[in-house]
């Protein structure tokens, strides 16, 4: 019998890092998806990871096990939203940590990020394109260091302007978090078999 908090996990696998982070990007990572987003952002390119109730129900001592078989030192936590399983994934990180693995996390925005290990922080910060930047607030951003990023998901220059407002209004207020702007760029045409980058 596990013992342990269960977490619902879309997936995990290793994979090549594309996303900016404290440790670089081109690395070899081991990608930890939880499943369920308490958002519906009109770009996400892992529609799949959104419903809670999809994936697989795992221990936390599970995942930790088939994270060392991998055998990937760098992992990568994202979703779907990590902290809406946030006992889960508190004892998770904090397993991970003490076994000498380094964590990033991305996240949404719309939950202050806290947590136990935790080498950098990548946090949303949710534009208009996203439908979601009514749920934006300072107070989620405003205590994050240099070792972590507020990353701006661009998808035109209306997203661009407010980007560059924000920015610096954290800035303001104290937030000491690198900045990264992403642009967002639908591939493909109508018929529904285009994605987004």
């Amino acid at each position: 019998m596990q013992n342990g908090q269960m977490i619902r996990i879309n997936e995990v696998f290793t994979s090549i890092d594309g996303e900016i982070n404290t440790f670089g990007q081109g690395r070899f990572t081991t990608f930890i998806r939880f499943s369920g987003c308490n958002l519906d952002c009109s770009y996400c390119d892992t529609k799949y990871a959104q419903v809670l109730g999809h994936g697989k129900l795992m221990s936390v001592d599970q995942i930790v096990q088939k994270v060392k078989d991998l055998g990937c030192k760098k992992i990568t936590i994202t979703g779907g939203e990590p902290l809406i399983q946030k006992e889960g994934f508190d004892e998770l990180t904090k397993k991970l940590w003490h076994q000498g693995f380094y964590i990033s996390v991305e996240t949404n925005g719309t939950i202050k990020p806290e947590g136990y290990g935790i080498g950098c922080w990548i946090v949303d910060y949710k534009l208009p394109s996203s439908g979601y930047y009514h749920k934006m607030k300072d107070e989620n951003f405003v205590d994050l260091n240099s070792g972590h990023y507020v990353k701006f998901v661009i998808a035109d220059k209306k997203d661009y302007v407010m980007a560059k407002f924000v920015m610096d209004h954290l800035k303001y207020l104290g937030c000491q978090a690198k900045f990264a702007f992403s642009p967002m760029i639908e591939i493909g045409g109508d018929d529904g078999n285009g994605y987004k980058v």
